[in-house]
């Protein structure tokens, strides 16, 4: 009986010693600290409210836009309508567009040349990295070896051959243009791709990159894929 009474009392202990255990340990957790540095946090809050702005300016226009609608009569409605579409076929990259930007020469490096390397198509990876590296400031446009590449365009491998949308991009050498917002923009995308890694790692690949310098006027094609729709309906008078 009281082998019994023991093993229970041992028992109760133990449980009890457990949840004490867990208690201490989920008291004496400490949060995870932000160890980042005062600039570090502070350039994620420019980005932040960069972000914000853009949003901000985005509302502002459609405000515009349906206050344009209102008060335009029935008759110009339809002119008002039109400007709009001409706007959002500009900023898909359906029309061609001229800006401040420069072209970047993709080329086989002199070496692979002088040791009679195969040169071979540049690695959908490779332009798809270069492409994020554009990208990081807003508002930039591309044409890759004459093609135009948009929010609807797509980089892949087929059979060996880099692609834009379907359209096989020519084995260097090769011209990519870029188009920016602003003069300022342009310059400060020049200069942040000199002193990025993206040359390097084009050269490891036997590619060399040639940034000319910012001009005020370059121009890109318009995107000649098309457009499918899918959901939209035009509405008919009755």
């Amino acid at each position: 009986m009281k082998r019994k009474t023991h093993w229970k009392f041992t028992l109760i202990l133990g449980i009890v010693g457990f949840v004490l255990a867990l208690q201490y340990n989920s008291m004496n957790t400490a949060s995870p600290r932000d160890t980042r540095d005062l600039w570090a946090i502070r350039k994620e809050l420019s980005s932040e409210k960069k972000i914000h702005s853009e949003l901000l300016e985005e509302i502002r226009e459609i405000d515009q836009t349906l206050v344009a609608y209102n008060a335009s009569p029935e008759a110009n409605a339809a002119s008002v309508l039109q400007d709009t579409l001409d706007k959002l076929y500009k900023q898909a990259g359906f029309m061609p567009t001229t800006g401040p930007g420069f072209v970047i020469e993709v080329a086989p490096s002199p070496e692979s040349i002088a040791f009679g390397y195969e040169i071979k198509p540049v690695s959908s990876e490779l332009l798809a990295w270069f492409i994020n590296v554009v990208n990081q400031q807003q508002g930039n446009e591309l044409e890759i070896d004459g093609k135009r590449f948009t929010t609807l365009s797509w980089i892949r491998d087929i059979n060996g051959n880099l692609t834009v949308s379907g359209e096989v991009v020519s084995t260097p050498p090769f011209n990519i243009k870029v188009v920016s917002p602003s003069k300022e923009a342009s310059e400060k995308l020049y200069n942040q791709l000199l002193t990025t890694a993206i040359q390097d790692e084009f050269y490891l690949d036997d590619f060399v990159l040639t940034i000319s310098e910012p001009e005020e006027r370059i121009t890109l094609q318009g995107w000649t894929g098309g457009f499918e729709n899918r959901f939209l309906k035009e509405q008919t008078k009755e």
